[in-house]
């Protein structure tokens, strides 16, 4: 069981092999099947047995409605009914983001660490799908 995040990379990285990347002490990610990367990072400060989990969702110059987007976002972070528990937020580089803090038990075996994954992908892709509608 892990229980720490050195942990938790290892176990990333044992799963992951192909798909990881290290990123230092405090971070590293695992890509998707669509390129885009799975990243985990710890913030100074934070409660000890938690992880911050992010990925980047689209930039937002595709979208051709912002505004009637934004809403939709908006509606989508309320009691993060569309985000399967994550908060979407617009990044410094224009994206929009997925972003959530998670315990490091639950991301403590295969299933667990695997659920996360599967979790972020369906989002990322159910809101690329939603950002169609306002081309």
């Amino acid at each position: 069981m892990t229980s720490d995040f050195e942990s938790l990379k290892t176990l990333a990285r044992d799963l992951c092999a192909a798909r990881f990347a290290d990123g230092g002490p405090h971070a590293f990610s695992v890509a998707l099947e669509d390129g885009n990367a799975v990243e985990f990072f710890r913030v100074g400060g934070e409660p000890e047995g938690e992880v911050n989990v992010r990925t980047k969702v689209l930039d937002l110059d595709e979208v051709a409605r912002p505004g009637d987007f934004a809403k939709s976002v908006l509606g989508g972070n309320f009691f993060w009914s569309g985000t399967r528990g994550g908060t979407l937020s617009v990044g410094v580089d224009g994206g929009l983001w997925l972003t959530e803090r998670r315990a490091i038990d639950e991301l403590s075996d295969a299933e667990g660490f695997g659920q996360c994954l599967d979790d972020f992908a369906e989002t990322v892709l159910d809101w690329r799908e939603r950002s169609a509608l306002y081309a």
